[in-house]
């Protein structure tokens, strides 16, 4: 296949890019508790192979990721490195933890995701274990400690469909769907969604009354709705009516009264006083006709005022 010819720019933006790359990847020192070296190699080599350098290239390139006792001996063997192979072969050497093979199975077989861990964390920390023992574990028991391991909440729904797992990669993606699902589920649950209730404008007046039956009710009630606006105009104007038309007893006969006179108690009629002048009863001694303009406005007399008056005891 003819490669594509590149321009200076194109060249430029590659070396620009690689060199992010390559910023990416951890330093290592070769200190006890530190990044493994077979992992740090792995992210190395998958590096070296997508920018495609040389050997040469190569065995620089790493001298620039190490620090530390790892830097001090990489340089004191530079010479010795022919080619990329033979100096990732030292390094591995140099640098390798010391543990058991059997040692390395039991840690690979009792690996479990944390509560908090997400299933790709959990699934790549599976196949770091899995890389150091590869010769001696096969696809189908990563797949085992995959499902063994995953947390309870995602367990019962991948046993459900291991039939239809025949690799690791297969595992992660029913694992990650369902992930997906049940953290949907509890982001509804735990942030419920309130929406506003759309009361209606306008609402009906006699919802919550009671009305007791009647016959003026059931009369109405055969024409029209019970519970509407006008149905309460029409019984309101009904009770006006008949209480409009309702007759009251008195002393001496029965006299009809309206709805001004029910909200008010009923004064009792006085009996009038005669005139002290005329003698008359259809007015009051002070308004007599015959009343002279000085003198007792009380009696009517000219010999004395009203305040001397002997009637003092008539009030009107």
């Amino acid at each position: 296949m003819q490669e594509m010819e590149t321009t200076p720019m194109e060249t430029q933006q590659l070396h620009s890019s690689q060199k992010e790359a390559m910023k990416k990847i951890a330093e290592f020192s070769g200190e006890a508790n530190e990044l493994d070296i077979d992992e740090w190699l792995f992210d190395l080599n998958n590096l070296f192979s997508l920018m495609k350098l040389k050997d040469e290239t190569r065995i620089l390139e790493t001298m620039g990721k190490l620090t530390g006792p790892a830097l001090r001996w990489y340089q004191e063997n530079l010479r010795s490195f022919i080619n990329w192979s033979d100096a990732e072969k030292a390094l591995r050497d140099r640098f390798k933890e010391f543990t058991s093979d059997s040692q390395l199975m039991r840690e690979f077989f009792y690996i479990y995701q944390e509560e908090n861990q997400s299933v790709i964390s959990f699934y790549e920390n599976v196949i770091r274990k899995y890389r150091k023992s590869r010769q001696f574990i096969t696809e189908q028991q990563v797949i085992t400690v995959l499902q063994n391991g995953v947390k309870n909440s995602l367990k019962e729904y991948l046993i459900r469909n291991e039939k239809e797992i025949k690799k690791p990669e297969e595992w992660l993606q029913f694992a990650r769907e369902e992930e997906y699902i049940q953290k949907r589920i509890q982001q509804k649950i735990t942030v419920p969604h309130h929406e506003p209730k759309n009361l209606p404008f306008f609402e009906r007046t006699l919802s919550n009354a009671t009305i007791q039956p009647t016959s003026t009710n059931i009369h109405l009630s055969s024409q029209q709705p019970s519970t509407s606006r006008h149905y309460y105009k029409k019984h309101h104007q009904q009770q006006s009516t008949s209480t409009r038309n309702r007759t009251y007893p008195t002393q001496n006969n029965h006299m009809t009264l309206n709805r001004n006179e029910e909200n008010y108690p009923k004064k009792e009629t006085q009996q009038s006083t005669p005139c002290l002048i005329c003698n008359k009863n259809n007015h009051t001694t002070i308004k007599c006709f015959y009343k002279k303009n000085n003198g007792c406005f009380k009696c009517g007399q000219s010999n004395h005022q009203i305040r001397d008056c002997p009637q003092q005891y008539f009030f009107e």
